[in-house]
């Protein structure tokens, strides 16, 4: 699930052709990408879209803060089919996971603010499926610019903290440059390298490089088949330590990684 295109759930073109499409998975919003007098509007065609349509990505649901005056309505309204997951924005505290709990669907939360960064090992407690970072938002209110530099605190406690807490893999922030299709693959690469699972994506044409960003490179591959050629010569010959030709000592971590290449690329 590598993938995660956001699209506005009262725009009934758009909500169609991202459920036929090649993301791995939709999150249908109805929170930002909504204006207020359009939230109601957004239920009732989310509701209906789903209900006569086979979705071909996994398909989850935004909805507005626990504390907004809309979340009530929102779960109201949940469609009764075809939900995967809600993924609940701007958490800071548990307690606001709980308060969703009684929707009886797997939970994504949405790590937006300085103090949702430092809360995470809390906020993991309330066991949510997994984590999106909300890169945009935590930069605002940081007051920093888009840089590697400015992130990779929160991005690495974000794959730490998950890991802890045996969560699955968080799933990366926005790309807000549409036309910058080089920027894309480079940031979805590094945070690959990090430990991400995937990326949220604003539009359909983010998909093949986030993909592609993600999967595992032409060397990479060939590095992992000849680890598990050397590991396994040395298990056939007795031996307990195993190394490439170019000198490089293989342990069970190394194999392990490779293990996880071809796996992936497969």
């Amino acid at each position: 699930m590598r993938t995660w295109l956001f699209v506005p759930g009262h725009d009934e073109r758009k909500l169609r052709k991202a459920l036929l499409g090649e993301a791995d998975v939709v999150i249908i919003d109805w929170e930002d990408a909504v204006p207020e007098e359009k939230k109601p509007e957004a239920r009732a065609t989310t509701s209906r879209v789903l209900e006569g349509i086979e979705p071909k990505p996994r398909v989850t649901l935004r909805v507005n803060h626990p504390e907004t005056p809309f979340f009530e309505d929102d779960l109201e309204a949940l469609p009764k089919t075809r939900l995967s997951a809600l993924v609940l924005p701007k958490i800071e505290a548990p307690g606001e996971l709980e308060r969703a709990e009684r929707a009886g669907l797997p939970l994504v939360a949405m790590i937006e603010s300085a103090l949702a960064v430092l809360s995470l090992a809390a906020i993991a407690r309330a066991r949510p499926e997994r984590f999106i970072f909300g890169a945009l938002d935590y930069l605002k209110d940081i007051g920093a610019r888009h840089t590697k530099e400015a992130l990779l605190f929160a991005r690495s406690l974000l794959v730490n903290e998950s890991r802890a807490a045996e969560l699955e893999p968080p799933i990366a922030g926005v790309w807000p440059y549409l036309e910058d299709e080089a920027g894309l693959f480079e940031e979805a690469r590094h945070e690959r390298e990090l430990g991400f699972a995937g990326k949220t994506l604003l539009h359909p044409k983010q998909i093949p490089p986030v993909k592609k960003a993600f999967a595992p490179s032409e060397a990479e591959i060939e590095e992992a088949r000849a680890i598990l050629a050397a590991w396994e010569r040395a298990r056939a010959e007795g031996r307990a330590v195993a190394k490439l030709p170019d000198g490089r000592f293989l342990d069970p971590p190394v194999v392990a990684w490779a293990e996880r290449i071809l796996s992936a690329a497969d």
